[in-house]
């Protein structure tokens, strides 16, 4: 599920990433973009879109995931509603398919 980098250049608006370390350590958040050495990162509810939390690559998880919703309207300055972004990010989990789903349902 995750790809190990700790580069900033492997990070993209709308990339979901998986926080390793703090106080959300296991949530899923959605990249807003950079700022220097750090990426920005929200969901929706913790931390919003309009004020990302600056989170040092050392402690993200990439994923595979990639949310081209969100990377256009983050690209264009459009607003991003936080609920709409939770919604976003949920929907991408979950509709991961992994094997084992499919076999359950069978």
């Amino acid at each position: 599920m995750g790809i190990a980098s700790r580069t900033l250049e492997g990070y993209r608006a709308g990339d979901i990433v998986i926080v390793r370390q703090g106080k959300y350590a296991g949530h899923p958040f959605a990249v807003m973009g950079k700022d220097g050495v750090r990426v920005l990162i929200a969901n929706g509810a913790e931390y919003t879109a309009a004020k990302p939390k600056k989170k040092n690559v050392i402690h993200l998880q990439q994923t595979h995931y990639y949310l081209e919703d969100v990377a256009g309207r983050v690209a264009v300055g459009k607003h991003i509603d936080n609920g709409w972004l939770m919604q976003k990010i949920s929907n991408a989990l979950e509709n991961s398919g992994t094997s084992d789903e499919r076999t359950k349902s069978d």
